[in-house]
């Protein structure tokens, strides 16, 4: 995994012309390098696909999983990072000027259909930089968007995503949480914390949404989604993100991902696709 610096993040923006809103948009193939962009945003729109592979993006909101079938929306000028892994994906970006009514305000991973996924695709045929405009160029991005917010519509909001809070109490007991997943525990969120448990629930789940034990959960399976896309294998993942049953860890799995982890594993990786 190759960690960007904010002044390799930019040079990585300007390389791919994020900087020119497009008229009306462009696309290009993600990296399938493992890479870990800074904090950045820019002028457009953002759709990204990822037809096998497991990317994260975060957000001022929290963290958000891409899994393999899914897209993320990420509205323009909204500060993210990236971190991409093993991804087979396309992006494409869209010119606030000639796309609107989208309420959608924050990142949201949603599902794909396979037809709107090959038109996410085909959009590769007009590349950042390419000539102005064409009549067909324009239906087609118009056609793409209004699918895509279909398709986010009905999805279902926030699954895929894991909340971050602001409070900074909350903030190091979640920092500490994820740095150190296969040993994390309300014990030592409360230690982190400074509060009673009391406390400690009450403001979380004020500030999330969720209870610390259900964040816990979608936090050890967002990293389990990723270190299965990677190949690793099921029993050593389950360990490696706290699970000390391998059949309880395989039950959550199944109940967040809809599929077995396993199967998840099993899923092309971008080095075989390449071969075919």
């Amino acid at each position: 995994m190759k960690n960007l610096t904010a002044t390799e993040t930019q040079s990585m923006l300007l390389e791919s012309r994020l900087t020119d809103p497009g008229n009306p948009g462009f696309a290009f193939r993600n990296s399938s390098s493992a890479l870990f962009y800074g904090w950045h945003s820019h002028a457009c729109h953002q759709i990204t696909y990822a037809r096998s592979g497991t990317t994260q993006i975060e957000g001022p909101d929290g963290h958000h999983l891409l899994p393999a079938g899914h897209a993320v929306w990420v509205p323009a000028n909204t500060r993210h990072r990236t971190m991409i892994r093993n991804l087979n994906g396309v992006s494409v970006y869209f010119n606030p000027a000639h796309f609107s009514g989208c309420s959608t305000t924050v990142l949201q991973t949603f599902p794909v259909t396979s037809m709107v996924a090959d038109m996410l695709f085909h959009t590769l045929r007009w590349p950042a930089g390419c000539a102005a405009a064409t009549p067909l160029a324009h239906s087609f991005f118009q056609a793409v968007w209004l699918l895509c917010l279909e398709q986010m519509q009905n999805g279902v909001a926030g699954h895929f995503t894991l909340p971050r809070a602001t409070h900074p109490s909350l903030i190091r007991a979640m920092d500490s949480a994820l740095a150190h997943l296969s040993q994390a525990s309300l014990a030592q969120a409360l230690n982190q914390a400074g509060m009673s448990e009391r406390s400690f629930r009450r403001h979380f789940y004020a500030q999330t949404g969720m209870a610390w034990q259900d964040w816990l959960i979608q936090a050890r399976l967002f990293q389990a989604a990723t270190f299965l896309a990677e190949g690793q294998r099921v029993t050593d993942v389950a360990a490696a993100v706290g699970y000390a049953s391998l059949s309880a860890f395989a039950k959550a799995f199944r109940q967040f991902m809809g599929q077995s982890s396993a199967a998840f594993r099993a899923a092309p990786k971008v080095k075989d696709i390449l071969k075919i």
